[in-house]
């Protein structure tokens, strides 16, 4: 469990563009000390999560979803925070379905019409 919540946070450290000194010195502890919690090599405490979650500004659920196996980033192409909107992925993949079905049938009225 030490390394995927080591894992994680290295993920979210590096997103923020923070390094690990800068994480360490921020936390009063050696960069040494803060590279093994990373790895997982130490327990990691739950102050320390705690910590490190608002150093680098993110709520603590985004480094404990990691043992959870949850992902907590939607989609970019998703609202899901609105449930009464039809989803607009469903919407464009139907549309592009309804353009190459009526282009069949184009294609089909037009060949008929050429060979008449």
């Amino acid at each position: 469990m030490n390394a995927i919540l080591g894992a994680r946070i290295k993920s979210l450290r590096e997103a923020k563009g923070f390094t690990q000194e800068q994480i360490a010195d921020k936390m009063s502890c050696t960069r040494q000390k803060y590279a093994r919690l990373e790895k997982g090599l130490v327990d990691i405490s739950y102050a320390s999560i705690s910590d490190i979650a608002k150093i680098l500004g993110v709520k603590l659920e985004e480094i404990t979803s990691a043992v959870r196996d949850e992902e907590i980033e939607k989609p970019m192409f998703r609202d899901n925070r609105n449930f009464e909107q039809e989803d607009k992925f469903l919407f464009i993949n139907n549309m592009i379905d309804t353009f190459y079905a009526h282009r069949k049938l184009y294609d089909s009225v037009r060949q008929v019409e050429v060979n008449e």
